[in-house]
């Protein structure tokens, strides 16, 4: 335990505290389980860096207002000397008595909106509770973190940007501060039992009510899968980051290209469609017939006739690719759209048992009796290694993908699943044969297709 004594406030730091406090990094994350006192060194930091340079201007978040007012702040206010900094509640920062105008300031800020953190010039950021998303924003955190390392630009200042969080599963935090490997990012970590202040009679109640998952979360500070079981093989995942990379060409913002189509090639696809400018994005995802690589996908919230005509013109790039789309709610609405735009003869039917000229739903419809089969195909594909995905967002999601306790495999709470269910669905395309590469299916090709098949 060391002692860190700054102007004339002495405060009394465990060794990871202190290790965080004085890390000069420019991006930092005290990641430690409940109790551990991540606030209380996040508090310090903000604190010692407002002392040693005067006029800096800082900002302090948390995922929402209400988690300002009843943990960051009052922590603060705890950690703050009241004769060197005063609270204005009015105005939601703290200031430096000696000069309230031009000297240290600390302002309070929700994530809940990023777009709400532009526009200030910073010499640091302190994000706490920063792994926690929600389910209509998995990503809002992250968000945030992106948008204040654009407003580190105060000159003079050290340009710092640091983290206290508990793990929430593999998320944003995993992937910025330990799976990229940057020499300007560091972790520490932190378990609640290294915090010699914590009362005993807390850590032993934690114990006895936490499982033993919940626990190396919320006690240990692990990144961990805490709410079910993994579905997908997380060795295999780990493996499988290996050939993830960034695409080679990427259009409109929406289009991520790979790996470009070859004279002869078979490809195949699935896609998981939403609509609108909140939720759940669309997602349609290409992959050689042959090899099982991906070799591009669409990827955003385009309008549903943006997405039709995307789908198609991707798909036709590919080949005329067999695509699974999914005709759920609005994504019936694309799928139409794609028969008028004249790929019907290579889409996926619902009936396609029937007659072609008999078919009458086109689309891949999930339901309580094709979810299960779909989502099992493609964990068999990652356990066989069939799949090769280049997309690291698809593989993180299948990270965060759980079977619950009743059974049901799931994205775990505020994590999104559109890269699953889109490969679910396009490997349902393969697995089962759906797609057929043949010349009977070119010769039914509707008049409206820019190509004929290349095979």
């Amino acid at each position: 335990m060391t002692t860190q004594t700054v102007r004339r406030v002495t405060l009394k730091l465990h060794p990871k505290q202190d290790d965080f406090v004085a890390d000069r990094h420019p991006f930092v994350c005290f990641c430690g389980g409940a109790g551990s006192g991540k606030t209380i060194a996040g508090a310090v930091k903000a604190l010692d860096l407002m002392i040693r340079y005067p006029g800096i201007r800082g900002m302090a978040t948390a995922p929402t207002f209400k988690m300002l007012t009843v943990a960051t702040i009052p922590t603060v206010l705890q950690i703050f000397p009241r004769e060197l900094f005063e609270y204005r509640k009015g105005d939601n920062m703290m200031v430096d008595r000696a000069d309230p105008e031009n000297g240290s300031k600390l302002y309070f800020m929700s994530t809940d909106d990023p777009e709400h953190l532009r526009g200030a010039t910073l010499g640091f950021f302190w994000m706490d509770e920063a792994a926690l998303g929600t389910p209509n924003q998995p990503n809002v955190q992250h968000d945030a973190f992106l948008i204040l390392q654009a407003r580190l630009r105060q000159t003079g200042t050290p340009l710092q940007g640091f983290v206290t969080t508990t793990p929430k599963g593999f998320n944003w935090i995993h992937e910025e501060f330990v799976e990229k490997r940057r020499d300007n990012y560091t972790l520490i970590p932190c378990s609640a039992r290294e915090n010699p202040f914590l009362p005993k009679q807390t850590l032993e109640q934690m114990e006895e009510s936490y499982t033993d998952v919940f626990a190396q979360q919320e006690i240990e500070g692990l990144f961990v899968i805490v709410s079910g079981t993994a579905f997908f093989d997380q060795d295999r995942l780990k493996q499988m980051l290996v050939n993830v990379m960034k695409p080679a060409e990427t259009r409109g913002g929406m289009v991520s290209i790979w790996h470009l189509p070859v004279v002869g090639g078979k490809y195949f696809a699935g896609g998981d469609l939403a609509w609108g400018t909140t939720g759940a994005f669309s997602c349609l995802t290409i992959l050689d017939w042959q090899t099982g690589v991906q070799m591009a996908e669409i990827y955003g919230r385009p309008e549903r006739d943006e997405m039709a005509q995307a789908s198609v013109d991707l798909c036709r790039e590919y080949n005329d690719a067999y695509v699974g789309m999914e005709n759920n709610s609005e994504g019936m609405s694309i799928v139409e759209k794609m028969v008028d735009l004249g790929y019907k003869r290579r889409m996926f039917y619902s009936d396609w048992e029937k007659p072609r000229n008999k078919r009458e739903k086109p689309g891949w419809h999930t339901d309580s009796r094709t979810r299960p089969v779909m989502l099992e195909g493609l964990r068999e594909a990652v356990e066989r290694r069939a799949i090769v995905l280049r997309c690291r967002d698809a593989v993180d999601e299948m990270m965060m993908f759980e079977r619950a306790e009743d059974g049901t495999p799931n994205a775990i709470a505020g994590r999104r699943s559109d890269h699953v269910m889109a490969l679910s669905i396009a490997w349902q395309m393969k697995d089962k044969n759906h797609a057929r590469f043949n010349i009977e299916t070119a010769r039914e090709m509707s008049p409206l297709a820019i190509q004929p098949p290349r095979w």
